[in-house]
C-alpha cells in the first residue's frame, strides 16, 4: 500500500504548519522554564540535588511511555487528535504546576504533564509526512526543532526575569494560559490533509511491522538518539544550576547567559535541516560524527574554562554540535522510512529520547551529590554518552531497497 498526498495550497500548508509551530513553542516554554524554576523551587521546598533531578525526570518518564502509544495512534488516526489533546494537557498542567506546595505534588503534576509532551513530537512527525513531500521534510523538522529552541531561549530569559520579579509560580500561570489559547486555535483550525491510500500489487501484508522490531537500522538509531538525548536533556536540565552554583550568577544572569547557547543551537538546527534537504541527504552519519566529536571536546573545555566568557563560548559551540546531531538523526526516518510505519518508528525513537530525559537529570543530580557538589563527574557522564554516539554512527547504514521499512519513491 502506498500513500499519495492530497494537494494543498502553499498558504494552507504554511498556516497548518504555523499552528504546529505554536504548539511546540508552548511545550518548549514549559520544558525549559522548569530548568530555571527548579532553582527557586528547590530552595522553597528544601530539595536535594537528587530530588531536583527527579522533579525534571518525572516529566520524562511519562513522556517516554506515552510516545509508544502516540506512535501507534498517530499511524491509525492521523496527527490532529493526538496533537490537540497533547497541547491541552501540557497547558492545563503547566497552569497547575504553579499551585503546588510539596515535593510529591510537583512530582505528580510533572508526571501527568509529561503524558501530553509524549504525544506532541510523535504526532508532529506524522504531521510532517502528511503536510510535506520528502524533499522538504528535513527543513520542516528543523523548523519544529527551531520552535523548541526558540521556546528554550524565551523560557530561559523570561523564566529568570519573571521568577526574579514576581516569583516562579507566575511563570507557570502565564505559560499555561497562553497554552490554553493555542489549544483553542488548534482545535478550530488545525486540519492537516488526509492521505489518499491506494492499493498496489506489491502489498506487504503487514510485513513492515514484523520487520520493524527486528531491524538493526531501527535499533542503531534508537541507541544513537538515546545517547544524544542523554547529552541534550542532561546538559539543558543542569546548565542553569551549573551557572548559578559554580559561576555564582543570579537568576536573571543565568537566564540571559543560558540564552546564548540556545540561540546558537537554533541557527545550527535550521542550517542542518536545509543542508540535508539540499545536498547532504545520505551523509547524515558524517554530520552526527562531526557533531559528537565537537560537542564532547567543548563539554570538557567548558568545565575547565577559566572565565564565564570562555565557558559560554564553549557552551555555544557545544549547542551547535548538539543540534546538528539531533537534526541529522531525526531526518533519517522522515526521509527514508515507509509512510505505513513512520508513527511507530518515531514512537520508538521518542521513547528512547524520553527515557534519556528521565535518566539523565536524576543521574547527574546523584553524581553531583555523590561528588560533594562538583559537576565534573556529571560532565564526564555526558561525554561518555557522546562516545557511544560516535561508535553507532560509524556502523549505521540504511537498509537495502528491498526492505519493506524503506520507501524509495
Amino acid at each position: 500500500m502506498s500513500e499519495l498526498h492530497t494537494q494543498l495550497s502553499i498558504g494552507k500548508r504554511n498556516f497548518i504548519f504555523s499552528l504546529l509551530f505554536l504548539a511546540w513553542l508552548v511545550d518548549s516554554l514549559t520544558l525549559f522554564g522548569m530548568n530555571v524554576a527548579i532553582i527557586p523551587i528547590s530552595k522553597e521546598l528544601h530539595l536535594t540535588q537528587t530530588q531536583s533531578g527527579l522533579v525534571i525526570s518525572s516529566f520524562w518518564l511519562s513522556s517516554a511511555l506515552m510516545t509508544l502509544l502516540a506512535g501507534w495512534a498517530s499511524d491509525k488516526f492521523g496527527s490532529r487528535k493526538i496533537i490537540v489533546i497533547a497541547v491541552f494537557m501540557i497547558s492545563l498542567f503547566s497552569l497547575l504546576t504553579g499551585m503546588i506546595g510539596s515535593f510529591m505534588a510537583i512530582l505528580a503534576i510533572r508526571f501527568i504533564l509529561g503524558l501530553g509532551d509524549g504525544g506532541l513530537p510523535t504526532g508532529s512527525g506524522v504531521a510532517i509526512t502528511e503536510i510535506f513531500k520528502k524533499d522538504v521534510r528535513a527543513r520542516a523538522k528543523s523548523m519544529l526543532l527551531a520552535a523548541q529552541l526558540i521556546g528554550g531561549v524565551l523560557a530561559l530569559y523570561l523564566a529568570g526575569l519573571i521568577a526574579d520579579t514576581w516569583g516562579w509560580r507566575t511563570m507557570f500561570y502565564i505559560i499555561g494560559g497562553v497554552g490554553l489559547i493555542v489549544t483553542l486555535l488548534l482545535f478550530k483550525f488545525y486540519n492537516p490533509p488526509k492521505l489518499i491510500k491506494q492499493q498496489v500489487a506489491e502489498t506487504s501484508n503487514g510485513r513492515p511491522m514484523k520487520e520493524l522490531y527486528k531491524s538493526s537500522f531501527l535499533w542503531m538509531l534508537v541507541v544513537m538518539y538515546f545517547c544524544s538525548s542523554t547529552v541534550h536533556w542532561g546538559f539543558s536540565s543542569w546548565l542553569p544550576s551549573y551557572l548559578e552554583q559554580t559561576r555564582n550568577l543570579n537568576l536573571r544572569e543565568v537566564g540571559s547567559l543560558a540564552m546564548i547557547p540556545q540561540a546558537c543551537g537554533l541557527i545550527a538546527a535550521i542550517i542542518t535541516g536545509f543542508l540535508i534537504d539540499k545536498g547532504l541527504a545520505g551523509k547524515e552519519k558524517i554530520i552526527v560524527l562531526i557533531g559528537a566529536i565537537v560537542s564532547g571536546l567543548c563539554l570538557y573545555m567548558m568545565f575547565n574554562a577559566s572565565s564565564i566568557q570562555l565557558a559560554i563560548s564553549f557552551q555555544s559551540i557545544f549547542s551547535i554540535g548538539d543540534s546538528a546531531i539531533s537534526m541529522a538523526i531525526l531526518a533519517i526516518p522522515l526521509k527514508y522510512v515507509s509512510q505505513k510505519i513512520i508513527g511507530s518508528f518515531l514512537g520508538m525513537m521518542y521513547f528512547a529520547s524520553g527515557m534519556a530525559g528521565f535518566i539523565a537529570p536524576t543521574a547527574m543530580g546523584a553524581l553531583i551529590d555523590g561528588f560533594g557538589g562538583s559537576f565534573q563527574a556529571a560532565f564526564f557522564f555526558l561525554i561518555g554518552a557522546l562516545v557511544i554516539v560516535v561508535i553507532c554512527a560509524v556502523f549505521y547504514r540504511i537498509p537495502s531497497k528491498n526492505s519493506s521499512l524503506i520507501d524509495h519513491a
